[in-house]
């Protein structure tokens, strides 16, 4: 399998956590820039998006939920779940963390393309507050406590590396937030070891999946 990632990318940091969690044996990582439109990603998705999974017989996946889902189900491995569809909170926390990463990712990368008091990257910035102030008024609030939160499921790994991403990209907007409880999160998370392992540092070194898998084998 080779999987197409890039070195900063929220959602291919979710894909590798999710390989190594998997017991994922062996993994090709191929680092692109997206941007550039390299050849060798259109092949595999032809909008240039990134993570893209390529399998051994030859069918390609997208999408770094659809991605992470599959080896899931593929591997069934002890300390990474998939969300369970009927249980209300787990959809739900799913759904904020990824929309949370997704739109912390629009708002750095806009600039890009266009000058920065644009109203999209105003709305995301407003946004991205209110959702870490909700977030961290709703962990308090909690009635069944933090466990929502220390399930090792798909929606907690997005939102820890979501948060991450925040605190890489938008200091600024973490900091102006009440975060105490999203602190005491990370500082607890069941994938607090992994991500340590595959740090957006580690990942901007482009090392081998081998090499990563090795390491996370000795802790």
């Amino acid at each position: 399998m080779q999987l197409y990632l890039n070195d900063t990318s929220p959602f291919s940091r979710v894909v590798v956590a999710t390989a190594l969690l998997s017991n994922v044996p062996s993994l090709s990582m191929v680092w692109v820039d997206p941007w550039s439109s390299p050849s060798n990603l259109k092949s595999v998705n032809p909008f240039c998006l990134i993570p893209a999974l390529e399998l051994d017989c030859g069918n390609s996946l997208t999408e770094s939920i659809c991605v992470s889902q599959y080896l899931i189900e593929t591997n069934q491995p002890t300390g990474l779940k998939n969300v369970k569809l009927n249980d209300v909170d787990q959809v739900k926390l799913l759904g904020t963390a990824k929309t949370l990463m997704e739109i912390a990712f629009r708002t750095a990368v806009l600039p890009r393309f266009t000058d920065q008091d644009n109203e999209l990257i105003r709305r995301g910035q407003e946004g991205i507050i209110l959702a870490l102030t909700n977030l961290n008024k709703e962990m308090d609030e909690s009635g069944k406590g933090k466990e929502v939160y220390l399930d090792p499921n798909l929606a907690t790994l997005y939102l820890h590396i979501g948060l991450e991403y925040i605190q890489f990209r938008h200091r600024a907007l973490y900091d102006d937030a009440v975060v105490t409880h999203i602190d005491e999160f990370l500082n607890t998370s069941p994938f607090n070891q992994l991500l340590k392992l595959v740090s957006i540092e580690r990942l901007s070194e482009k090392p081998d999946y081998s090499a990563l898998e090795s390491s996370w084998r000795q802790l």
